[in-house]
């Protein structure tokens, strides 16, 4: 409190004798061309600016955050050495800095700004000190403040990456969208592999809707901290958005569970009024995760955007073969797809099999995994190469998860994989190691 009530004694100080404040009206000025007007006439920028502060300081300096300073100098001893360090030595500006970023990174915000403005008072054209202000602003949330104060940082010190990412980081807060993303192009000049700087770059091209000069700089972000969920997330909307959904569910994957990762891919159909792909993607969500609250809602709001179908309460499918006895067990695959290839008018090899593939499908829905699982292994062997046959495998190993053989349909899954130009390699990934965890679940059971 002692440091809390010599700061009301300087502000009492400066109103009753405003040309203290004439020095420091000069500094702020050389950042700002309006403040440099204003400095001739008593410099009542630099003055608001401090009466702003002090406000704000007594807004935050309560019983609470002095509880909360101490506990920190109990926690951390070496930050109450560094506290009597700076009592003892007027002119210690190491020690008051490195408190200040521990306060900063604490939380305790106010405490921060008394040693960043101790710094400035020792030494008034301190880079960093400004730097460090114009982010308390930034949390504070008074972005003019904080513009100032960045920009005067980058004025002291023009190659600094800190400073021009912290003046991008203002510009962006402002809505400022070009001025941002020169901020954080020229400190990527001079930090090329930093991947935070290379992320918000790349994002920043996002919101300019420019997806090619976005995806450069996210891949390059991903390639220099694979780790990084920003970079990996926004990356997987400009994949999506350029028509590569394989390619961007593999970055959502990457740093996502596969439930929000498929909500991930159907929230940018949402934004680009894609219903269907949109719903499908959902759906996939909610088979992964039946709990996911977020893929419910995004669910619901896809199919409200879908049209009406145009014919409504059809009656179910019947077949005539449905009442005959079971087939025997030599000719098992003939009755059922004899069914699905003499449904309606066939004459093409392509009419043959995709009505079976969709009698299979139908009956997947049905649950009749074993009578899926025998039309399909019946398509493979007639048409190794067709375009299905990468599906066919996939809803195979579908159908064995469904009777709960996990081995057979992990290797249904992996033969998906060999298929280069396969839709169905996410979702058989996704399904591989789904069918891993039962198996080892299963053996963990059996031991028991």
């Amino acid at each position: 409190m002692r440091r809390y009530s010599s700061l009301i004694l300087v502000l009492v100080l400066v109103l009753s004798f405003p040309g203290c404040m004439r020095h420091r009206s000069v500094r702020v000025s050389a950042a700002n061309d309006s403040a440099k007007e204003s400095s001739s006439s008593g410099s009542p920028n630099a003055l608001s600016n401090f009466i702003q502060a002090t406000l704000k300081i007594s807004q935050e300096n309560t019983a609470a955050s002095e509880d909360a300073l101490n506990q920190l100098h109990k926690r951390r001893p070496y930050l109450a050495e560094l506290s009597s360090r700076v009592a003892a030595n007027g002119t210690d500006i190491d020690s008051r800095r490195l408190l200040a970023e521990a306060y900063m990174d604490e939380g305790l915000l106010p405490y921060a700004f008394q040693m960043y403005q101790e710094i400035q008072s020792i030494k008034p054209d301190d880079s960093l000190a400004e730097l460090g202000v114009a982010r308390l602003w930034d949390r504070w949330g008074d972005y003019g403040l904080a513009y100032q104060h960045a920009e005067r940082a980058v004025v002291l010190d023009p190659r600094s990456a800190e400073a021009l990412e912290a003046l991008g980081r203002v510009h962006l807060h402002r809505n400022q969208i070009d001025q941002a993303l020169s901020a954080f192009l020229s400190a990527v000049e001079i930090k090329p592999q930093s991947a935070s700087l290379l992320s918000n770059s790349g994002y920043l091209f996002l919101k300019r809707g420019d997806l090619q000069q976005a995806r450069v700089y996210l891949e390059r972000a991903v390639a220099a901290d694979d780790s990084l969920v920003e970079a990996r997330n926004n990356l997987g909307i400009v994949l999506a958005r350029l028509g590569e959904p394989n390619h961007a569910l593999e970055q959502f994957m990457a740093v996502n569970d596969p439930a929000a990762a498929f909500n991930n891919l159907g929230v940018v159909y949402l934004d680009q009024r894609r219903w269907n792909e949109a719903r499908e993607a959902f759906r996939r969500a909610m088979v992964l995760d039946p709990g996911h609250k977020k893929a419910q809602t995004n669910l619901a709001e896809a199919e409200a955007h879908m049209p009406r179908p145009a014919i409504i309460n059809l009656p179910p499918f019947k077949e005539k073969n449905d009442v005959a006895a079971a087939p025997k067990k030599s000719d098992s695959h003939k009755p059922i797809l004899a069914r699905a290839e003499t449904s309606g008018s066939v004459t093409k090899r392509d009419s043959r099999i995709s009505t079976a593939y969709k009698d299979a499908l139908d009956r997947f829905r049905g649950r009749r995994y074993a009578e899926v699982i025998d039309i399909l292994q019946w398509l493979l062997q007639q048409y190794p190469n067709d375009i299905l046959a990468s599906n066919c495998e996939y809803w195979i190993g579908e159908s064995y998860f469904g009777l709960a053989d996990y081995k057979r349909s992990y290797a249904a899954f992996k033969r998906v994989m060999l298929y280069s130009s396969s839709t169905k390699k996410n979702d058989a990934l996704v399904m591989m190691k789904r069918a891993s965890l039962k198996q080892r679940q299963n053996g963990r059971t059996t031991k028991a």
